[in-house]
């Protein structure tokens, strides 16, 4: 069998890892790499955490600690969650690492002497109140190719267009919402234009890539390569192994996938074989594999290859396999926006095992694909649970019941029996090819016709009546069943590995107990069982809970504010709901000019019973956090959000249960909480924090405030 080297984008280390991530590469590399090694394959599986450049400068910015801090607790926190999800890394490295710095400082100095780096002066943003230049995801404006009104200075996560901050439309800090300044700096660059025509000929008889892949990267060359920069004013990162560069930086696209051949290094020297790394990169036979988000094509399909050649005797990518993007509610799963679920808050609902299943079967592979909470137990529990659970319950429990011992020697398969393997067989041979392919939700339907097919086979051969009146023909026919059970369970171990092994204990193949998972586990040689008796496989799942959300949240748009008449911290103001516009009175005098609120969109609690202060009715509530030293509105940051659109609390919506007392608000426990690089809204529902959300983005504050800061 061959070596394959599968790397796996790395992961910034500035926020949860959330299921948009786990859709976009992990999951899917995961289950590839499971199904090659079934198959006996030596296989080296990278990936790691992305610890430079701004996003993790951005978070610590934001919650006023080092960069350091951020990249040690996320790096913890996402080996963690990919672990509690049986994704499991060779290696997951750190591009903190000495050897990642040693290997950058390679190709820097390699690429100095070939003549492949270039000196320029670059515009760059600057900062005069802080007197620094500010790197490009620390500005944010209008994309000028799609309109999207939250591009970020070196790329678009809407189109995915690569951008410069000046192209961007009004563009702003995202720390102060100031304009940046534009000036001259001098960077190094790397000659990317130099690979213009070899990439084109290493293009060549790549059909076999998924067409979005090949299009969007033979389109991007054929606009025409550009030199780009490597370097970076900023203090935070791999330094610049070059005269004159002391005070900037390795630029992060350029450093970080440099992090799958130091990763690789540094695995083998654990291994104890310092050159092991080497027969994977250097070894024409072996193939290397990359998965990602289709938003980090380009990288991998024009600059990692071009850096491979420019470097000289690295194997090339054999394959870039690039998912679409999991949607939540519509709008793209997002760490830094909060939209969507993290690892850990879709694991406090449901187990890894259903996670896992779902996951797979909605694998965004060919378009982007919305993650739903109904279809999530609709699947698992009619797919998973019912389809398959359900038949090995049923099969080792009749086994049991009946204290019947089944072995090959005594079958005797007939005309039904043949067509059964057969058909098998035949889903077998298609899901092998399709997971080769990396085609992981065709390969899961393929499991699951089979699984429907031995439901059916089990049902029409009645062993509950062959076993009183053909002993020999009922065991036949229940060691065909289990055969059919084996070939499913060893079908879905690579999607579901954790239920996988205790259903083959279950079963008792004899197979699993001396191999464990081999492809040999797909073929009826040698296959003997002990089935033993005992709890269903899985057990339900209950998803949809009755709606707790008793608060009626809207954004407001706060039309006239006037000073209460008397009292001197109280302000009565007319807000408009969309459909109506109702009075509230707010103790923001201390806080808020009155002209600071006219126009301003707030939170307001719609279905508070009305009540007088101080002679005004006020007919609910706006919200506003107060740390002890900041009082602050809350301010939604959803896109072309109206007056009168509804606020959620995590998935809930309003339950339409009435008017309600302000004893019962307090219920919610209602704080600011981290979540990704941002302060966000939260509340505790139901046992559970949950983010308000509008238009599906988190709720903030308009001025910075603590993390715990109570909401009022």
């Amino acid at each position: 069998m061959s070596k394959i080297l599968v790397n796996v984008a790395l992961p910034y280390a500035n926020g949860p890892i959330h299921l948009g991530h786990v859709a976009g590469a992990y999951l899917n590399s995961d289950i590839f790499v499971r199904f090659l090694r079934m198959h006996g394959h030596e296989v080296m599986f990278v990936s790691g955490s992305d610890e430079h450049g701004t996003p993790a400068t951005l978070a610590a910015d934001r919650l006023h600690i080092s960069p350091k801090e951020i990249a040690d607790r996320y790096h913890r926190e996402h080996l963690e969650s990919f672990t509690k999800l049986d994704i499991i890394f060779d290696i997951y490295t750190r591009t903190t690492y000495p050897e990642h710095r040693e290997t950058v400082a390679e190709f820097v100095l390699d690429f100095q002497k070939k003549g492949l780096l270039s000196e320029h002066t670059m515009v760059s943003p600057f900062c005069p109140t802080d007197n620094r230049f500010m790197p490009d995801r620390y500005i944010e404006g209008k994309c000028p190719n799609c309109g999207f009104e939250e591009a970020r200075g070196d790329q678009c996560d809407n189109c995915g267009k690569l951008l410069d901050p000046q192209e961007l439309i009004q563009p702003r800090c995202v720390l102060d919402g100031t304009t940046p300044e534009f000036r001259e700096t001098k960077h190094m660059f790397f000659r990317l234009d130099l690979f213009q025509d070899r990439l084109i000929e290493w293009l060549e008889g790549k059909d076999f890539w998924r067409h979005s892949v090949l299009a969007f990267t033979r389109n991007f060359i054929k606009a025409g390569l550009r030199e780009r920069p490597i370097t970076r004013d900023i203090e935070w990162g791999v330094p610049v192994p070059l005269k004159g560069y002391e005070h900037k930086r390795i630029y992060v696209w350029f450093e970080a996938l440099l992090g799958y051949i130091s990763g690789a290094r540094v695995l083998s020297e654990r291994m104890g074989k310092k050159d092991y790394w080497k027969e994977f990169y250097f070894d024409r036979d072996v193939k290397m594999y990359h998965f990602m988000g289709k938003d980090n094509i380009i990288f991998h399909t024009i600059i990692w290859p071009a850096m491979l050649m420019g470097r000289g005797g690295y194997n090339l990518p054999y394959i870039v396999i690039a998912n679409e993007f999991l949607t939540f509610n519509g709008k793209q799963f997002s760490k830094s926006r909060g939209i969507g679920y993290s690892v850990d808050d879709i694991l406090k609902l449901a187990s890894k095992d259903y996670v896992r299943y779902y996951m797979s079967s909605i694998m965004p592979e060919s378009s982007d694909t919305d993650f739903n909470l109904d279809d999530f137990q609709s699947r698992v529990n009619g797919e998973l649970i019912d389809k398959f659970g359900n038949y090995i319950h049923r099969l080792t429990s009749f086994i049991a019941n009946n204290n019947l011992k089944i072995s090959s020697s005594q079958t005797k398969p007939d005309e039904t029996d043949r067509e059964a393997l057969e058909f098998a067989r035949e889903r077998i041979n298609n899901y092998n090819s399709l997971l080769e392919r990396v085609e992981i939700k065709k390969a899961l339907g393929e499991w699951l016709e089979l699984v429907k097919y031995a439901n059916s086979y089990f049902n029409n051969a009645q062993p509950w009546r062959l076993v009183k009146s053909d002993i020999d023909q009922c065991v036949s026919k229940l060691y065909h069943s289990l055969l059919l059970a084996q070939y499913c369970t060893g079908m879905l171990y690579p999607f579901v590995p954790d239920a996988s092994a205790r259903i083959m204990e279950t079963i008792g193949s004899g197979k699993y107990r001396t191999h464990g998972f081999t492809s040999d586990l797909l073929s009826q040689e040698g296959s003997e069982f002990s089935p033993v008796k005992g709890e269903p496989p899985f057990e339900k799942l209950s998803l949809i809970k009755e709606n707790p959300n008793f608060a009626d949240l809207r954004i407001g748009e706060i039309l006239e504010a006037r000073e209460h008449p008397n009292a001197d911290k109280l302000y009565v103001l007319k807000v408009n709901l969309g459909s109506s516009e109702i009075q509230l009175v707010a103790g923001l005098r201390k806080h808020y000019m009155a002209d600071e609120l006219v126009g301003r969109k707030i939170v307001v609690i719609a279905n508070l019973k009305p009540t007088k202060l101080r002679g005004e009715i006020s007919q609910g509530m706006l919200l506003a956090a107060d740390d002890g030293e900041t009082v602050s509105l809350l301010s939604p940051l959803g896109e072309n959000l109206k007056a009168g659109d509804p606020v959620r609390m995590g998935q809930y919506g309003f339950n339409n249960s009435g008017k309600i007392e302000l004893e019962k608000l307090k219920t919610l426990e209602l704080r600011m909480e981290t979540a990704g690089d941002k302060v966000v809204a939260t509340a505790l529902l139901d046992g559970k924090r949950e983010e308000i959300l509008a238009g599906g983005s988190p709720v903030t504050s308009h001025r910075p405030v603590k993390e715990g800061a109570e909401i009022h």
